[in-house]
């Protein structure tokens, strides 16, 4: 929906200047990966790297033998700024719109099941619609937000067992409005209730004609204190985030998190990898990695933790392109790739959290589609988020991948359990070409469990399966079992088809 700079995640493989023979780089690797050092530095990728993912059973659906194949060699590396990850991680962001519609209700159990499907997760309420809203219908022309509409929130967070960071409309509101709002939903919610967040994207309420052009930062953060103290006072305990800053780091974000540390949980930014409009906006840009999204995770966790806020970052809204997403694009399976690498890099460099921002049933983004509050389809990004849960149990490390013969669009990411496992998660974005890895795992387990994620194209809007299954409507999804795959000596070879992934939970 809008803007920030940066995308996902790995790079491509690059091919080696004079490789060494492959059996002294499988015992580089190998040596490398189980010390959780940096592998073959100068023929790695960073960044979530890339190459290729495999694992050493065939798939549910086997790569067509005329698929050219690339070898790959994957290790992985533990990373110090990396967040732990669980279910809290992977949430969904909706416009405050959808609560009067309304599509969150305790009735709604295609709905409930799909969020079930990710864990309890977090769900973010608010983005542009929150500042066309108002509580009780207070401000003619905005949409009227109910008690009755909170009531069914309530219904459905306690069937679903999810949290929530509600947001308030801060620019046409009051603070007696907002306290009277604020006091109605903390008294449904209790415990449901993650955070308060107040307006949305207070660095484009110039451009948006909210506030003159000479209205800044000092001012967005007195009117922010005022509605802070009004909601505070009527809600005790429940914590506050912010500022949901659309691109602006370095105006908003960072002076906010210095300035109101002491005053909220959790410091807030969006997401997207650019403008829809833009011609270049196309999936081939998606697929590739985004320095400046590593660039500003680094700078943002860092803000936080030197303000000290507690529950550090989360991108509350995220996707692909702003302005709704770029159709065919956007809804494509390439996207159920592209949100697994882009979840992981940010939760490598610290973030707490993120939510895929969502809605309708246009052929933009959205990981779950629906129209006048029923359930259409889950579309591809949510098979990839659905996967990223399946694999959230622990700290996330970086795959660090070696295509010495090609240039390909891979990547591998793993989570070291608790109790000792791994979760390794690969991924081949490439639309034509299998890759053969031979995959250092780490650790002594010789037995893995594969689920794999598949779809006929890149391109492709339906199609996929996960675990050789689709994802009902209903929000079924009984994927099928498959034979463990064996390593040896702690190393797996997997062939992974084009445009695919599996993960590989460690036995």
């Amino acid at each position: 929906m809008h803007r920030v700079t940066a995308m996902s995640s790995n790079h491509p493989a690059v091919p080696a200047p004079s490789p060494p023979d492959p059996t002294r780089r499988s015992l580089l690797i190998k040596t490398y990966a189980l010390a959780g050092a940096s592998l073959l530095p100068a023929l790695a990728a960073c960044g979530g790297s890339d190459g290729a993912a495999g694992a050493s059973a065939q798939p549910p659906q086997p790569a067509p033998a005329s698929a050219p194949q690339v070898q790959a060699d994957v290790g992985f590396q533990s990373v110090s700024t990396a967040a732990r990850l669980d279910s809290r991680f992977t949430g969904l962001s909706y416009e405050k719109n959808k609560l009067a519609q309304p599509l969150f209700t305790g009735s709604n159990t295609a709905l409930i099941q799909l969020f079930r499907l990710l864990g309890p997760g977090v769900l973010r309420i608010g983005a542009n619609a929150v500042d066309r809203s108002s509580w009780n219908g207070a401000v003619s022309g905005l949409t009227p937000i109910l008690p009755a509409h909170v009531d069914a929130l309530a219904d459905f967070l306690q069937a679903t067992q999810w949290q929530l960071i509600y947001g308030v409309n801060m620019a046409r509101n009051t603070t007696a409005s907002a306290a009277d709002e604020a006091a109605y939903v903390f008294g449904r919610l209790g415990s449901s209730l993650l955070a308060w967040e107040i307006g949305n994207e207070p660095d484009l309420y110039r451009r948006n004609e909210y506030r003159p052009d000479d209205w800044s930062y000092p001012d967005f953060r007195s009117e922010w204190r005022e509605l802070r103290s009004a909601m505070s006072a009527v809600s005790p305990g429940v914590a506050f985030s912010g500022p949901a800053v659309a691109f602006d780091i370095r105006r908003f974000t960072l002076p906010f998190a210095r300035d109101e540390g002491d005053n909220v949980s959790l410091l807030t930014h969006h997401y997207y990898r650019a403008d829809r409009n833009d011609p270049a906006s196309t999936l081939a840009l998606l697929l590739r990695p985004d320095p400046v999204l590593l660039n500003e995770l680094a700078v943002l966790v860092s803000g936080a933790s030197q303000a000290g806020i507690e529950q550090g970052v989360r991108l509350a809204e995220a996707n692909s392109f702003f302005n709704g997403g770029v159709a065919n694009v956007s809804n494509a399976f390439g996207t159920a790739l592209w949100v697994m690498d882009f979840m992981f890099n940010c939760a490598v460099a610290g973030c707490t959290g993120v939510n895929m921002h969502g809605g309708g049933s246009g052929p933009g983004y959205t990981p779950i589609a629906d129209r006048n509050g029923v359930v259409v389809e889950a579309r591809p990004e949510f098979y990839g988020m659905l996967m990223f849960s399946q694999a959230a149990q622990g700290l996330p490390m970086r795959g660090l991948v070696v295509a010495p013969s090609a240039v390909i669009n891979v990547s591998a990411w793993g989570v070291q359990r608790a109790d000792g496992g791994r979760n390794l998660i690969l991924i081949n974005k490439d639309d034509s070409r299998s890759v053969r890895m031979s995959v250092v795992t780490g650790i002594a387990a010789d037995r893995y469990e594969p689920l794999w994620l598949r779809g006929t194209a890149l391109s492709a809007s339906t199609g996929q399966t996960l675990g050789g299954v689709a994802i009902g409507q209903d929000g079924s999804w009984a994927p099928q079992a498959q034979p463990p795959l064996i390593a040896s000596d702690g190393e797996l070879n997997v062939l992974l088809p084009p445009a695919s992934a599996v993960l590989l939970r460690s036995l």
